[in-house]
């Protein structure tokens, strides 16, 4: 019994969730979060934490998870940031593009999850060229300053380098 109510919740959730994403990206919240995500785009691609974080919920309650590390707080994902990009020095020259229609999904008029596909493309000092699929998924929420991220993941397919 208990299968046949686990293949029935997966089949709803598989039928109306990817119809909820289209949805979602023409309402109101994904009409007011892409921009801000083509803004987060042009400062990653500058090497630009501050303005690449900008959108993040400035708090110790911001959560970001990658390669199996979980930063907790907007003080320390800065100061990771910071470091994954060389303060803007980085010998190895990076690009970053998005790699298909981000998803998103309202989970109520205040909370939006955004599943975003990106490629990095990298070339090294000596010339060596290289790229990786990478997806980010950020949850959205609606707060009096506007939407900010209130907690991101990210998922490489290969490690850049």
């Amino acid at each position: 019994m208990k299968m046949k109510l686990a293949v029935v919740v997966m089949t709803f959730f598989v039928l109306f969730a990817g119809d909820a994403c289209a949805q979602s990206a023409s309402s109101p919240a994904g009409q007011a979060i892409r921009p801000v995500m083509t803004k987060m785009l042009a400062a990653a691609n500058a090497l630009d934490t501050d303005a690449f974080m900008a959108p993040m919920l400035r708090s110790p309650s911001l959560v970001f998870a990658i390669n199996g590390e979980v930063i907790q707080g907007w003080n320390a994902l800065h100061a990771q940031q910071l470091k994954w990009w060389s303060k803007g020095k980085h010998a190895t020259k990076f690009t970053y593009a998005q790699n298909g229609a981000p998803g998103f999904l309202a989970l109520g008029s205040s909370v939006e999850i955004v599943t975003w596909p990106l490629v990095s493309h990298w070339t090294s000092p000596g010339g060596k060229a290289g790229s990786s699929n990478f997806v980010v998924t950020y949850i959205w929420q609606r707060l009096p300053q506007g939407w900010r991220i209130v907690y991101g993941h990210e998922s490489w397919k290969k490690l850049p380098g």
